[in-house]
């Protein structure tokens, strides 16, 4: 059974790095939409079942793809923060966004296990970084989460759990990493970490398989121990 397998692994494990959108929050289909409908406003397009392809990247770095692959050219400055902030003004339409069924309960068990928890997310919107803190501050303090605003390479690149590996001290061989997305996965085995991928999207398990993931789950149910 799955949940045997986590077991296992878990029980060899100093901490858990949590990715955050599509992983805690049942978020990325309002990112999804608010990025298509941003670049849609200017005249481009970028399909949703892009977004999640490339969920994880910064968003200097998910303009600029998608300008090189629809304009053959990086975007501009001014570019960049026109798409950013329709797409920032987008999501704020959205409700809020609730954590998953079962993120909360396996953080307690995590927490009682003495299991060290952190967060690892491409986001750098204060609405979503503070909502985790509100939601999940039991268990991480915000010293605790690495975002987009304190990498300079976003996911694919190891950058973000390297960040993460030296700010909390522990080995790679030390920590597992739940992610959702494929450049996430990506960046977690990059930088030498089991990962789990949990399918929350609209992708199908096989990409998360190709990306690297040494486990694909559908939901928190599979960590009932």
């Amino acid at each position: 059974m799955v949940n045997s397998k986590i077991k296992e692994i878990l029980a060899l494990k100093k901490a858990v790095f949590f990715d955050m959108d599509g992983v805690l929050y049942d978020s990325m289909g309002h990112h999804a939409e608010a990025w298509s409908n941003a670049f849609r406003h200017f005249g481009i397009d970028f399909p949703q079942e892009m977004v999640y392809q490339n969920e994880g990247r910064t968003s200097q770095s998910t303009i600029n793809l998608v300008y090189q692959q629809n304009e053959k050219r990086d975007a501009t400055e001014v570019e960049i923060d026109q798409i950013y902030s329709k797409k920032t003004e987008l999501i704020e339409f959205f409700p809020d966004a609730i954590p998953f069924e079962g993120a909360i309960e396996l953080m307690g068990m995590l927490k009682k296990q003495g299991i060290d928890i952190w967060v690892v997310t491409g986001s750098s919107q204060d609405k979503y970084l503070d909502a985790l803190i509100q939601d999940f501050g039991e268990f991480i303090l915000a010293d605790q989460v690495v975002s987009g605003k304190d990498v300079k390479h976003g996911k694919p690149h190891p950058e973000p759990y390297l960040i993460a590996l030296n700010k909390s001290g522990w080995k790679p061989a030390e920590v597992v990493v739940i992610e959702n997305a494929p450049l996430g996965v990506q960046a977690a085995k990059a930088a030498g970490i089991f990962t789990i991928a949990i399918n929350t999207g609209i992708l199908a398990d096989s990409v998360l398989w190709e990306s690297g993931a040494d486990l694909v789950i559908k939901n928190y149910n599979e960590f009932i121990l």
